[in-house]
């Protein structure tokens, strides 16, 4: 299936990645010991109403940084555009979590990204 945004699929160390630009960001950091990918976190937990069941709400950044007390320290997704609903969920992650999402955009025709904390 063809990627909204035109991105293509990507695969690096037997990992398939949803662009080329998230594939660079993992080659840049993945010697990081406390770095994770694609954790899930529950932004609203499942529920149900009048007898209908809602399910859960979760986001999964593309990657995760720890402190060496294992202390989540920051949140990184690997954007181009910005939209309506990854919005939406960053609202309700730094509401849960207490923790800003960082955006890192690549710039064109350089292995190098700028990062933007929303």
């Amino acid at each position: 299936m063809a990627h909204k945004y035109g991105a293509k699929k990507v695969t690096v160390d037997g990992i398939t990645f949803d662009s080329k630009a998230e594939s660079i960001y993992y080659q840049l950091h993945k010697n990081e010991p406390n770095m994770k990918m694609q954790e899930k976190f529950v932004l609203q937990d499942k529920f149900r109403l009048n007898g209908k069941a809602y399910r859960e709400i979760y986001y999964k950044p593309d990657f995760t940084f720890y402190d060496d007390a294992g202390n989540l320290v920051k949140i990184v997704d690997v954007k181009g555009v910005l939209t309506t609903e990854f919005k939406i969920k960053a609202k309700m992650f730094a509401n849960r979590y207490g923790i800003q999402i960082t955006i890192a955009k690549k710039v064109a025709r350089k292995d190098e990204f700028t990062e933007k904390v929303i």
